[in-house]
């Protein structure tokens, strides 16, 4: 660890004492993020946030949703990002989704919901380090829904719930789906109360290759339709990133978690060099 002397203090009258102070105490900063849904993009959250804790910045609240709100909820619960990488690992919890009919939806979130059961320590928001926001959107009228108190788990299965190929997730009579319908880089519950936010966005317009196939088609038109809120909130942060080399990857493309992860960590280890110059 590096220290600093910063003093020789007499000490009861006898010789000084030195005082020393951990460079890393002194210089830990505090900010408030934002990451948005993304899919298997989302594990590039976790590379992002690896980078700013190496420079000693960490989250003081986070407003996320979809996948950003998982990587989100095990940080505010006082894991590290390595830790989280292992938890994401170990339970591969991008590919533990299981089929279902086409009646409600053609895939589940019970192996998720299970995996965030046996591996999140606190699973309130009021027992979390910090602030938590995560988003979802009402499916009766498509407004964005924001939940900070409570159960968290339901509101993270909510805000990840892509209709068509999830069922919609139930909370007090009300079916939520994906948050990032209503905002997928949803800063609003921040605004009123922090400033400096980073935004951290993980779906990169990339050029239109018509030999895409049939799921990048339906991952385009999906971040087309919903990038107009996208571009309004990245004006509002003081720091914004999102990794062009995730234009590569899909929202399906959960076994390149360790590329995804590599490309959020480059784009923001980029980020802050040029910050400081």
């Amino acid at each position: 660890m590096h220290k600093k002397y910063i003093a020789g203090l007499p000490f009861l009258g006898g010789p000084p004492v030195f005082i020393y102070i951990s460079r890393m105490e002194q210089q830990i900063v505090k900010r408030p993020f934002v990451l948005s849904g993304g899919g298997a993009r989302g594990y590039a959250h976790l590379g992002v946030l690896k980078a700013f804790a190496d420079r000693q910045i960490f989250p003081e609240a986070i407003a996320a949703t979809s996948a950003g709100s998982i990587a989100a909820a095990f940080i505010a619960d006082g894991y590290s990002t390595d830790e989280v990488r292992e938890i994401f690992h170990r339970s591969k919890i991008g590919l533990s989704m299981e089929w279902r009919n086409w009646s409600t939806g053609v895939l589940s979130l019970k192996t998720v919901e299970k995996v965030l059961k046996q591996t999140l320590r606190h699973q309130n928001f009021e027992a979390l380090q910090f602030p938590l926001y995560i988003t979802a959107t009402n499916f009766i009228n498509g407004a964005q829904s924001v939940f900070d108190k409570g159960p968290l788990i339901p509101a993270i299965l909510a805000a990840s719930s892509i209709p068509i190929l999830f069922t919609p997730v139930e909370m007090d009579g009300i079916p939520y789906v994906d948050g990032g319908l209503s905002g997928n880089l949803p800063l609003e519950p921040l605004l009123p109360l922090y400033k400096n936010i980073v935004g951290v966005h993980v779906n990169p317009i990339v050029p239109y290759n018509p030999a895409g196939g049939f799921l990048a088609n339906v991952d385009r038109t999906l971040h087309m339709a919903i990038q107009e809120p996208v571009l309004k909130n990245k004006q509002l942060c003081s720091t914004f990133i999102e990794p062009q080399g995730l234009g590569r990857f899909g929202m399906f493309d959960f076994k390149k978690f360790d590329e995804i992860y590599d490309a959020g960590l480059q784009a923001a280890e980029e980020t802050l060099r040029l910050s400081v110059g």
